[in-house]
């Protein structure tokens, strides 16, 4: 039997009032934040979305783990207030009870091959992939290997799936909890049924470190977004990385062209220390939809990997056009 959590139990219920507890304990750091984290990143997976939301839930929510971990000995009350808040008034899918039913009413789930899986999604065949996914999940006794399948096939189409899919492997990575992986294959199938999935790319010569240079006079803030999610998948340790990393440079390839001169001594940037957390609460202070403060959350997120590893564009630009109430 699954063990009680009770801060899943209260947010199901909507009772944002017994919350508190777990919040305290969270605001003290250490394993404390760690749980309440990845309760609230479990919880971002399994909301409900609103047709016209751009980003969802579970990537803002893993932003905000990722921005907090900033200074993880004294974390923000207002990013943890509000990854809390993010299911207020949206409906919990418990895609568990679902999967459980399922077992207790087929009690002959076959055997499938993942190569089956692989198929159905390529061709789109969503019935088949509903029909194979609990088959897969019990056979590979309910293993993480679902979610890297679909992953996979996710990534021949990048400019729809990567931020999602960047995002859901972080979060799910974060603990790695058994409970949680069928929730995160159904939502990542979820999102991916949106778009056709184009054949597998051929693998090119070229890897993120090779466009550093060009991303720094890059103005399409959204490429910058989708230029930090598959770099960091591609510095990442994943079972599937050499095919997630095959379909990353065909896009690289397609979106950027390599510098010959290296030409940037004159674009220097030396960005100033910049405090990402309280520019994150500035930006949720400020905003005034879930959509806008998803956005630029996202984009911050994105900003300060690209600070991190030295990227050579000028940050403060981008982080008072984020500032701005537009």
């Amino acid at each position: 039997m699954a063990e009680k959590n009770y801060l899943i139990s209260h947010l199901r219920k909507g009772d944002f009032s017994r919350c508190s507890p777990f919040l305290e304990k969270a605001l003290l750091g250490g394993e404390n934040l760690v749980n309440f984290l990845n309760d609230l990143l479990y919880i971002a997976a399994s909301l409900e979305v609103k047709d016209n939301e751009k980003v969802h839930p579970l990537v803002t929510m893993n932003c905000i783990k990722n921005i907090i971990g900033d200074n993880r000995t004294n974390p923000s009350e207002p990013l943890l207030l509000y990854g809390l808040h993010l299911s207020k008034e949206r409906k919990i899918i418990n895609y568990n009870d679902v999967i459980q039913k399922k077992e207790i009413e087929d009690d002959s789930i076959s055997s499938v091959f993942v190569g089956e899986l692989e198929d159905a999604l390529q061709a789109c065949d969503w019935k088949s992939v509903d029909k194979l996914m609990p088959s897969i999940y019990y056979v590979s006794d309910r293993s993480r290997s679902i979610i890297d399948t679909i992953a996979d096939l996710g990534l021949q189409n990048i400019d729809s799936n990567i931020v999602i899919i960047f995002h859901l492997l972080r979060a799910f990575n974060f603990k790695q909890k058994k409970s949680h992986v069928w929730t995160y294959a159904r939502l990542l199938v979820n999102k991916i049924k949106s778009n056709p999935l184009p054949k597998p790319n051929s693998r090119k010569d070229c890897a993120p470190k090779d466009f550093i240079e060009n991303i720094a006079n890059e103005n399409d803030v959204q490429k910058l977004v989708k230029y930090a999610a598959v770099s960091r998948i591609w510095d990442g340790d994943y079972v599937r990385l050499r095919s997630y990393r095959r379909e990353i440079s065909f896009w690289l390839y397609e979106n950027f062209s390599i510098s010959a001169e290296k030409n940037m001594k004159d674009k220097i940037i030396k960005n100033r220390q910049i405090d990402f957390i309280s520019l994150a609460e500035k930006i949720i202070l400020n905003g005034n939809s879930y959509n806008m403060i998803s956005e630029k959350i996202n984009t911050l997120d994105a900003l300060r990997y690209l600070n991190n590893i030295g990227c050579s564009i000028n940050i403060k630009s981008y982080v008072d056009s984020l500032l701005r109430n537009e």
